[in-house]
């Protein structure tokens, strides 16, 4: 199991920094966009296109490495006043749920995203691409997701048995 974290760590690491690349493309393909616009008269049929889809990816990329880091928005104002042992049982509520709804939306995401190369459907706008990529990285998105909230729940779950445990020795 250490092996798969490592594994994992280094995946959703790669995947983040992928995601951070992104931002910087966007702006210079944006740059791009505006010089070719204005000094030379010549915009970009691409640009927009473009940027609108490593958006999407990148949502998709990052959103686990975030989940790992715990540096999603939260209002823990509630959490943080209560005892620690309550306190875990909240994050594993949380996780519990996170799991739950990952699980849905990976399972409706990869439905959706075979039945659309099944039948061929495209995102028809400059360019005609197959709307099945751009699900697929939905279902990968809440696949790795789901799999960051399982590890935070056998995580939490550890540290509750491990403090029982503690309990009962002292």
């Amino acid at each position: 199991m250490k092996k798969f974290n490592v594994i994992f760590d280094h995946l959703i690491n790669s995947l983040a920094f992928i995601a951070g690349s992104f931002i910087f493309a966007m702006m210079g393909i944006e740059c791009y966009e505006i010089v070719s616009r204005y000094f030379f008269h010549r915009p970009t049929v691409w640009s927009v296109e473009f940027c609108e889809y490593m958006l999407f990816l990148l949502a998709f990329l990052g959103t686990t490495w975030v989940l790992k880091k715990r540096a999603h928005i939260s209002v823990n104002i509630l959490v943080e006043r209560l005892k620690p042992r309550a306190r875990t049982y909240c994050h594993l509520s949380a996780s519990f749920m996170g799991i739950l709804i990952s699980l849905i939306i990976f399972w409706f995401s990869l439905k959706t995203s075979l039945e659309n190369y099944v039948v061929g459907v495209k995102v028809i706008k400059t360019y005609a691409l197959p709307k099945w990529i751009f699900l697929s990285f939905i279902s990968f998105g809440y696949l790795l997701l789901l799999i960051e909230f399982v590890r935070q729940f056998s995580n939490y779950l550890r540290s509750l048995v491990l403090k029982k445990a503690e309990g009962k020795t002292s």
